[in-house]
């Protein structure tokens, strides 16, 4: 199922996906140089048999969206018998003469990991923190960088990210439950939703889940967003096997109560983890606003309007997909960006929502606020009728003014494409991931152009290190800057010796390498360029390629002409201000050219 249906092939598991490659690429220049060959972030899915061959299979045709077969791990559940009836009769299939089972919960998912071995794996590889996610609530993500702050930060052994709920929302409630024989004892818990209103009523308050004065619940909400601190979470699934009791929670066919409506599985749910503990303050909550983080995709279209006459909360995928367009129009305000909204609400087979800008932020382009400020500079404004989707670390966003069309921008390349509006879907005619949300996208022309001012020139210095200058390379990368469009403002060959590269790397000294670094550095001259141009700091690192030259693309300098990366043969800026700082260090003001390129016109619009 798609996250949005601005790009139809964005599905919940691909998001997921590029969340991981984003989180690898911020990771790697805090790591030193011998342990970034080894480096992933792992990732795992729990499956059923229902749904085990379809994951699999979607994976496949993706190539398992980069993440690499082996670097992803699926554990499945097994499905139980399902049972009919307050004495625990299993429910059987006359017809087939089969015991009807049905797949056991979530909260399988520790008893997975211990016995798979991944949880033991994920230890060994010095990993110290674990995030578990709902399949389809796509603004979980946005929480993990301050929650898992949070989790370390107060030692908690496992957090949950919570949100105000309203009374009667569909979902479970964090509770802390006081053993009335001994009140040392305690436990911060999920209680489900249809079992929390009796347990208020008769040991909280007769009236049982009311409105406080800021017109919520006074137990928020669970949003099955977990955090768990992995050296002690093996521990405990050491000694306990990660098995989580059980329950049945059934719809009664019958006012005693006594016959289910349906079979009903017996179930364990994984943010019941807490009673596997036997340690006391180390199991918290952190409480967010909804809209930030909480937006579930798991209700029909029906019971999702059915919900929304109640308002509350409808967990449909309409909602969903709105709430998605919303935190990024909300984050793009706070950064500067000037968002028309829209007012007027449009109904969509029972559904009304007033969709304004729909913005699709892929990770790989931003993941924090602060890197969401960095991509928009100067006056960004975005209509009410436009579409943006934004992916890639070079894409940068210079005065920006979208009105109703759409603009689709990867790695710095931008493609104006037609305005995308939402009409109602035809249950008859139209595909299911349109119907669910009772609506479907609509190209309606070109729309107006985006208007961007001229790309700010920055300026960028590239190093040819001692083994490029030795083996004759120098020649080939000035061509592959040339013939990119960038200009040349600066160059000299020189042998600076020890003391220069030791303030050069000076971020480095800390580093077990920084002297062999620096004697390699030394070891012969180098050549010092500065060049210019449209985005030059990020266009030139990829240029270059990874730092490893094993996981550098072919056509970069160092897929083509390195092998160790300890022979990697340039060094490159890695942002605008250390390019300026590199720059300051290598050349004097008077060496720098100016010059116009006779070419100008044609290399920018």
């Amino acid at each position: 199922m798609p996250v949005c249906t601005i790009e139809q092939d964005y599905c919940y598991l691909k998001f997921y996906a590029n969340y991981v490659h984003a989180c690898y690429a911020r990771a790697l220049p805090f790591l030193k140089e011998e342990e970034k060959a080894n480096f992933y972030v792992p990732f795992c899915i729990m499956v059923s048999d229902d749904t085990h061959d379809r994951t699999v299979a979607l994976l496949e045709k993706n190539d398992y969206f980069g993440l690499g077969k082996d670097k992803v791990e699926i554990v499945k559940q097994e499905n139980v018998p399902a049972l009919i009836d307050n004495n625990a009769k299993i429910a059987v299939d006359a017809e087939k003469f089969k015991v009807i089972t049905k797949p056991h919960g979530h909260g399988d998912i520790h008893n997975l990991l211990f016995d798979s071995g991944v949880a033991k794996k994920w230890l060994d590889m010095g990993k110290e923190w674990m995030v578990f996610i709902q399949d389809t609530n796509a603004l979980a993500l946005k929480a993990l960088p301050s929650v898992i702050g949070v989790s370390k930060k107060n030692g908690w052994l496992m957090n949950t990210v919570g949100v105000p709920r309203m009374p009667g929302e569909q979902i479970g409630a964090i509770c802390k439950l006081v053993d009335e024989s001994d009140s040392s004892k305690e436990l911060v818990i999920n209680v489900e939703y249809n079992q929390l209103d009796a347990l208020l009523k008769a040991k909280w308050n007769p009236e049982g889940d009311v409105k406080n004065d800021l017109g919520y619940s006074d137990f928020p909400g669970n949003t099955n967003t977990l955090v768990f601190k992995i050296p002690e979470y093996f521990a405990n699934l050491t000694k306990t096997g990660g098995v989580i009791p059980e329950f049945v929670n059934p719809k009664y066919a019958n006012a005693e109560k006594t016959v289910f409506k349906s079979p009903t599985r017996l179930e364990c749910m994984m943010q019941d983890y807490p009673k596997l503990l036997s340690s006391t303050g180390e199991v918290g909550f952190t409480m967010y606003e909804a809209w930030y983080c909480f937006a579930p995709a798991k209700n029909s279209i029906k019971a999702a309007n059915d919900l929304a006459a109640k308002g509350v909360p409808t967990y449909g995928a309409a909602e969903a997909e709105y709430n998605f367009y919303s935190w990024t129009n909300r984050m793009l305000a706070i950064a500067g960006v000037q968002i028309d909204y829209e007012t007027e609400q449009k109904d969509y087979n029972g559904g009304k929502y007033a969709f304004g800008p729909k913005i699709l932020m892929d990770p790989t382009f931003a993941i924090t606020l602060a890197e969401v400020k960095e991509k928009f500079k100067g006056t960004c404004k975005i209509s009410r009728g436009a579409s943006l989707i934004a992916k890639g670390v070079e894409t940068v966003f210079t005065n920006l003014d979208l009105a109703d069309a759409t603009l689709v921008c990867s790695d710095g390349i931008k493609h104006p494409t037609p305005q995308i509006v939402f009409e109602p879907s035809n249950a008859a005619a139209d595909k299911e991931v349109f119907n669910i949300r009772g609506y479907k996208p609509v190209k309606v022309g070109f729309g107006a152009a985006p208007v961007t001012s001229p790309p700010e020139r920055e300026r960028t210095y590239i190093m040819i290190k001692p083994d490029g200058v030795q083996r004759g390379l120098v020649g080939q990368i000035i061509s592959r800057f040339e013939t990119k469009g960038f200009k040349l403002v600066a160059m000299k060959l020189c042998s600076p010796g020890k003391a220069m590269f030791e303030k050069h790397y000076a971020d480095l000294s800390a580093k077990p390498f920084f002297p062999g670094l620096v004697e390699y550095a030394a070891s012969g001259p180098v050549c010092c360029m500065v060049w210019e141009g449209a985005n030059v700091v990020l266009t030139g690192r990829k240029m270059l390629g990874a730092t490893k030259p094993f996981d550098s693309a072919p056509g970069t300098i160092r897929g083509d002409f390195c092998i160790d990366v300890g022979r990697n043969i340039c060094h490159g800026s890695d942002s605008v201000e250390s390019a300026n700082k590199e720059i300051a260090l290598w050349f004097k003001p008077e060496e720098a050219a100016s010059w116009a390129h006779y070419a100008e016109n044609w290399i920018y619009e």
